[in-house]
């Protein structure tokens, strides 16, 4: 950070909403109001220490006209540039998110430029907490965790993007400080262990239990560890490359699953929700640790404001920059249903990710529009795990949200624990696919009280005889759910030849080897139409309604000519028999080619798109896996020509991009060289430290 100096070290924080450590104030501590002071007549009393501390987070959600961090700029602009999305903007000169920007690009200076004040108030924290008197308990030592783990964090964000980068352990007092050597990004990261690892120890006693009422803006000893295990992988990782970091993550992992304070949330939309609505999990505690946010206007003016850049257009509540691409799109398991033009998922974190539906109008008169099936419609849909929607704060800011942003979730934790255990000992653990079964369990609604799984059907030999009308419902026998699947069939001559799954269901109980008949159920009280084929549940047979009306509570038990109405209600004439097939619970369990060592890491690095999606990883995952520019380049040419890979009716997996967003969606592979391994360092610092070195090619 480069501050303004005099003979009193004048400067400007933000004066924030007071919280003690037991944090027993209110729920956000990061509620701004500016104030000058100077470090001569300041740190004298332990809340003037935590108000110093708060203003060390405010660098990561503060807003400085078009420069920011988190609110924003770091999701819409930072991380795009993957397999996952992509920043729908049309690909002018000078887009950091489409890897064609300089040195002078305003994104990546406010990234660079916030971390820097973040660090440079943790060092005059760190340097002036010895004045403080009346600290009481484990305050002061937590206090000096969490700005020395904040300190660390800001530098491993800055060496991530950048690479080699100035190491600032010290406050600028002069200009002359400003002026710093480069640290190679290797010891830059030495150190940021060695400084999270003693952050750690000096938190071991404020622990997420301990913050009442909880919130997870705060930093504690689990968000240390977590984060910890990220620091490491990135180490191991390309283009650092010491592996021996990867027995660290699974340790520091380790920790965090061993501490039971976290638990995956049942319901995966719900982590979501709670974001959007200001709420924290205070029974799961998922999300680990969250960058805080308000639309509350101070002095007139709006600070700490989550950009809404990453929700989709909703009238003027969401500008929607970024598109997901069809390769996270398909990356779920799906059944696409040529018959009913249905592409539908079991995996519940598909539908809660990729939204399924626009907003049509604007103000009262906006309404959801569910898209119908279109496989072109895949390069421009929206993300939808943040829906503004679930705001509470009203009447809503247009531009502005205050939807927290997720930093850590305990899923990712246990995702970086399995990819450390398997790359630390070439061995896939027993733990590590139960880890991974216990996410994809969640997944596919096995956590859901009731369970919620979805049933794949296959036919069997018996197909049936009679059917008149090609059926797309099932009658159920012995499964236990609340909506029964759906199908696509071919009949030919009466029987059925083809099936294909069209909708899943939830069910709570298959049995193994259940057995359903195909066709629409017959119940009691019902009102069935003319030429409608009807199963009998208890007996199979299939019978087509000749006179339309509503059932009673006896079944047809025909087995030649019709029933009659005075029994029967409708007319149900016999026609044959049901068609059978075997159904399976789909529970998301890995499959032993998934947990072959030959492609296990392909399997992790799959569900962690798939977990992950949206929440700022997955380009640097692509980096540090050695797969970043190649990805990229795939997805140019997807945009481009499509897929080679189709299904059986010849129709592209993946079709090419429609023509508005094509060249969007081709922009990243076409510019990409391997110079965007690193971004380039801002023309501001390169102005002012005379031992600044800007990175190879810009």
């Amino acid at each position: 950070m480069i501050m303004k100096t005099t003979h009193h070290i004048k400067f400007v924080i933000l004066l924030l909403t007071l919280v003690g450590i037991s944090a027993t104030s209110c729920k956000k501590f990061l509620d701004t109001v500016p104030k000058e002071l100077t470090l001569e007549t300041y740190f004298n009393t332990p809340i003037e220490a935590s108000t110093y501390l708060n203003s060390i987070y405010d660098a990561m959600n503060r807003v400085d006209g078009i420069q920011a961090f988190y609110s924003g700029n770091y999701e819409s602009f930072f991380s795009q540039g993957s397999d996952e999305s992509y920043n729908r903007s049309i690909p002018v000169a000078g887009s950091i998110a489409h890897f064609n920007a300089n040195s002078t690009d305003v994104q990546n200076l406010g990234v660079w430029r916030l971390c820097y004040t973040g660090i440079g108030r943790a060092n005059t924290f760190l340097e002036n907490v010895d004045k403080v008197e009346g600290f009481t308990g484990n305050q002061k030592k937590h206090m000096i965790g969490e700005a020395k783990f904040l300190r660390a964090y800001y530098h491993f964000i800055v060496t991530q993007w950048w690479g080699d980068c100035p190491l600032r352990t010290k406050s600028i007092t002069v200009p002359q400080d400003t002026h710093i050597a480069f640290t190679k990004s290797k010891d830059v990261y030495d150190w940021v262990i060695q400084e999270m690892t003693e952050a750690e120890a000096l938190l071991s006693t404020q622990k997420a239990t301990n913050i009442v009422p909880y919130n997870s803006g705060r930093v504690v000893q689990t968000t240390v560890q977590g984060i910890l295990a990220r620091v490491c992988l990135y180490a191991a990782g390309e283009p650092i490359n010491d592996t021996k970091r990867y027995a660290e993550a699974r340790g520091w992992a380790d920790k965090v699953i061993k501490s039971g304070i976290h638990n995956l949330n049942p319901d995966y939309a719900q982590i979501f929700i709670n974001q959007c609505a200001d709420a924290y999990d205070v029974t799961y505690k998922e999300s680990m640790w969250e960058c805080e946010f308000s639309v509350i206007a101070q002095g007139g003016v709006l600070r700490e404001n989550h950009s809404n850049t990453i929700q989709q257009p909703n009238g003027n509540l969401a500008t929607g920059q970024v598109n997901p691409t069809p390769v996270l799109y398909r990356s779920f398991q799906s059944y696409y249903n040529p018959i009913r033009s249905t592409d539908n998922s079991p995996d519940y974190r598909r539908d809660i990710s990729i939204s399924n539906f626009a907003y049509s109008g604007s103000g009262p008169s906006l309404v959801k529009v569910f898209f119908t099936f279109n496989q072109n419609g895949y390069w421009v849909r929206w993300p939808n795990k943040w829906n503004r929607d679930y705001e509470v704060v009203v009447p809503r800011d247009n531009n502005n949200s205050p939807m927290n942003v997720g930093l850590l979730r305990y899923s990712d934790v246990l995702l970086m624990f399995v990819e450390a255990d398997f790359k630390s000992t070439g061995v896939v653990s027993p733990e590590a696919i139960s880890i991974m079964n216990l996410i994809r369990s969640r997944a596919y609604g096995g956590l859901n009280n009731p369970v919620k799984n979805g049933i794949e059907l296959t036919l069997t030999a018996n197909q049936g005889s009679g059917y008149t009308v090609a059926p797309t419902a099932i009658t159920q026998i012995g499964a236990t759910g609340t909506e029964d699947a759906t199908i696509g069939t071919t009949i030919v001559g009466g029987k059925v030849t083809s099936l294909i799954m069209s909708t899943t269901g939830k069910y709570s109980d298959v049995p193994l080897g259940t057995i359903v008949y195909l066709g629409t159920p017959w119940t009691p009280n019902t009102a069935f139409a003319v030429n409608a084929n009807i199963v009998v549940p208890t007996t199979g047979n299939l019978y087509r309604v000749t006179t339309a009306g509503t059932s009673t509570t006896i079944a047809p038990f025909n087995t030649s000519g019709a029933s009659t109405a005075a029994t029967t209600g409708a007319v149900f004439t016999y026609i044959g028999t049901a068609a059978t097939a075997t159904a399976k619970k789909l529970t998301g369990a890995l499959t032993p080619a998934d947990y072959d060592p030959a492609n296990f890491l392909k399997t992790i690095q799959d569900e962690r798109m798939r977990e992950l999606c949206f929440e700022m990883l997955r380009k640097q995952d692509l980096k540090r896996w050695g797969l970043l520019k190649a990805k990229v380049i795939e997805r140019a040419d997807l945009a481009l020509n499509g897929s080679t890979e189709r299904f059986p009716n010849n129709v592209q997996i993946i079709p090419p991009a429609p023509s508005a967003n094509r060249d969007a969606a081709r922009a990243d592979g076409i510019n990409f060289t391997d110079k965007w391994l690193v971004y380039p360092i801002p023309a501001v610092e390169m102005n002012l430290n005379k031992f600044a070195k800007q990175n190879p090619g810009f």
